[in-house]
């Protein structure tokens, strides 16, 4: 995403070129000019003012075209862009393109002549010249397939021209320390009593929340600010919406852990199922029939072993083991025989009986021979 800034000032552009070439921010193939050399850019601006009588007034715009780090740029792709909008939206301009990669964001300084070569007329620099300005980095951004910058939405920042000032000379304006600041309390809290808290903590910021607004007191700075004055993203409003936004997140991400949780399970469980030793659950199911035998009757024993044999059976099929059919008929006749065997309790029963039989019969003969 391509964020452009703009300034324009009346000050002589030495001071802001040394700024711009600075090795530590940038090195020689991202230094160009577009219709002037970059190593005679003020004294060739400083010449066109002259040619056309025009040496009063503003003497430069400057612009800032800003990359996001998610658009994963190069420096020397991030130049070539520049180079490209300083030709197509700045047509009979000298530009001074410099592209900076000391930060985490690579960003494109443009600084413009503000006196044309061509026919010196003086460049307009106003709302409507940069909305076509975003437009054309946008069109850049599209092909490219970058971020594009969201044009109508309202401003997230709002950055004062005093700010603009001390940016491009490489400081760092106390607005911008206050929304760091406010950007990483709103990450780390739920609410706006923790996030008061955290400010007046950690940072030396007092805050002051009524019904409708927010406001925020640098430590260095005696009055207050409203969020609103900060941007879109500091009212009172959107840090509700933001709280709201992370609390979902919160639940999302509990969420997410607790199916990933259950689905790990699920996995563990197939993978548990599918290291199973068929081989020794046939052994197991072996030795657990033949040591039936001794614990039950003979009733129970062969009720129990069919089971077994029921189960190793459905066991065989599942790992496609076919059944010797010797085996099978031999299991069968095994059966019937021990169903053919008369039971012990039934042949006890039986000699029983006829034993009292037995013995009735002779005590009616002896008592019939007394008589």
């Amino acid at each position: 995403m391509a964020i452009i800034k703009g300034l324009s000032s009346r000050a002589n552009p030495q001071k802001l070129v040394d700024y711009l070439t600075n090795e530590e921010k940038t090195e020689e193939k991202l230094i160009s000019g577009k219709d002037c050399s970059p190593e005679n850019i003020v004294r060739e601006f400083r010449a066109t003012k002259e040619l056309y009588g025009k040496t009063d007034g503003v003497q430069y715009h400057h612009m800032i075209q800003s990359f996001s780090p998610k658009d994963n740029i190069t420096p020397e792709k991030a130049h070539e862009l520049g180079i490209e909008i300083a030709e197509k939206q700045f047509k009979g301009h000298e530009v001074f393109v410099v592209t900076h990669k000391d930060k985490e964001h690579i960003h494109n300084h443009l600084v413009i002549n503000s006196v044309s070569f061509e026919n010196g007329k003086k460049y307009q620099s106003n709302r409507n010249s940069m909305i076509a300005l975003k437009r054309a980095s946008n069109r850049q951004c599209e092909r490219e397939g970058l971020i594009t910058l969201d044009i109508d939405h309202k401003a997230l920042q709002r950055v004062s021209t005093g700010e603009k000032r001390i940016e491009m000379k490489g400081g760092i304006p106390w607005k911008d320390e206050l929304r760091q600041c406010i950007d990483f309390a709103k990450e780390r809290t739920k609410g706006f009593d923790e996030f008061k808290i955290y400010l007046e903590k950690n940072f030396e910021i007092n805050t002051r929340i009524t019904n409708k607004t927010i406001s925020y007191q640098h430590p260095e700075k005696i009055k207050p600010i409203r969020g609103s004055k900060l941007g879109a993203n500091y009212d009172k409003e959107e840090l509700e919406i933001e709280f709201i936004r992370q609390e979902e997140r919160i639940r999302r991400a509990r969420r997410k852990e607790s199916i990933g949780i259950q689905e790990n399970a699920i996995q563990r469980a197939r993978e548990q199922k599918e290291r199973v030793d068929w081989s020794e659950v046939r052994r197991t199911i072996k030795s657990e029939g033949g040591g039936v035998s001794e614990q039950f009757g003979d009733d129970s024993t062969a009720t129990i072993q069919q089971k077994v044999r029921d189960v190793k059976e459905r066991t065989d099929r599942a790992l496609g083991i076919t059944k010797p059919k010797g085996r099978e008929v031999g299991n069968k006749q095994r059966d019937g025989e021990r169903n053919v065997e008369p039971r012990v309790g039934e042949l006890e029963s039986k000699d029983s009986r006829a034993s009292k039989v037995s013995k009735k019969h002779d005590r009616k003969r002896d008592y019939e021979i007394e008589r």
